[in-house]
């Protein structure tokens, strides 16, 4: 087991899920507000039918894009080249 790939999978995972679900659950909170004070909907509504299909709409988009610029930001520890051929990141902007 090589532990140094694992370490940096395991940091490269927390990382972009921890600030993924972070920033999907801040903007859809300020969406749910947007809708529930300015639109007038109910508190179901807003949540449910607005809310939880952005939250998981915008986790996808974070988990895909932010890699790239967390590690070009020195974030992430190791190259992805280093984890082997099933973890790949495109390396042009």
């Amino acid at each position: 087991m090589n532990w140094r790939r694992l370490y940096a999978v395991v940091q490269i995972v927390g990382a972009v899920g921890g600030i993924s679900v972070g920033c999907a659950g801040f903007y859809s909170v300020i969406v749910i507000g947007i809708c529930r004070k300015v639109v007038g909907l109910s508190d179901n509504i807003s949540v449910f039918a607005v809310g939880l299909p952005l939250f998981i709409v915008l986790l996808i988009v974070f988990a895909k894009y932010l890699p790239r610029w967390l590690h070009k930001a020195g974030m992430l520890s190791d190259e992805p080249k280093r984890f082997g051929p099933w973890f790949k990141r495109d390396t042009e902007m």
